[in-house]
């Protein structure tokens, strides 16, 4: 991927267009332009300003074997998720609301002795599986991305998908990444 590629890409993604961009550079619509066709490439100033604007390490941005991969991945996640975030937000929140009324019901029956412990146990078991369902789009996105930078990086993902279900796992995975694919590149 070239350096215009990536400049083009990180804009569009971040939903940037190229006068705003320009503009926040102090150039000129046009060396946007010109940078992402490639006719010319921008100073070092630039490039420097270019890594603040994206959050995005000057290496990555220069250099033609990488991909400007992880601010980017989770912004085009986030990007995604903002547009079904209404139809999510109304999931979520019946989840919620559903988890929060079959708690408080198994709690009071608890405390009431009006339900028998059978009644208790699986009020208990929807409240559970009311409040995985709340956090089932969150962790589907980031199973999502995970798998996504697995084929990115060369990485079979099946393994590091199932351990990214937990937040050590996901951690880990995170930590280990660039050795991975470093070490599938070797081979």
């Amino acid at each position: 991927m070239t350096l215009g590629e990536k400049i083009q890409d990180i804009r569009k993604t971040n939903g940037m267009s190229q006068e705003y961009l320009a503009e926040l550079l102090s150039v000129s619509r046009q060396a946007i332009s010109k940078w992402e066709t490639g006719l010319s490439k921008p100073s070092t100033e630039n490039l420097i300003h270019l890594s603040k604007i994206f959050n995005v390490p000057v290496e990555q941005l220069t250099h033609p074997n990488t991909r400007v991969e992880l601010v980017m991945d989770v912004r085009k996640e986030v990007l995604a998720m903002k547009k079904n975030s209404k139809k999510t937000m109304v999931v979520v929140g019946l989840f919620l609301v559903l988890f929060l009324g079959t708690f408080a019901m198994a709690l009071y029956g608890r405390f009431s002795g009006s339900y028998d412990d059978t009644t208790i146990l699986y009020l208990m078991i929807t409240s559970a599986c009311c409040m995985l369902f709340s956090f089932l789009p969150i962790i589907v996105t980031i199973l999502r991305y995970v798998y996504r930078d697995c084929e990115s990086r060369n990485i079979k993902p099946t393994f590091w998908v199932i351990i990214s279900t937990t937040f050590i796992g996901l951690a880990y995975y995170l930590m280990k990444r660039d050795t991975l694919s470093h070490t599938l590149k070797r081979d």
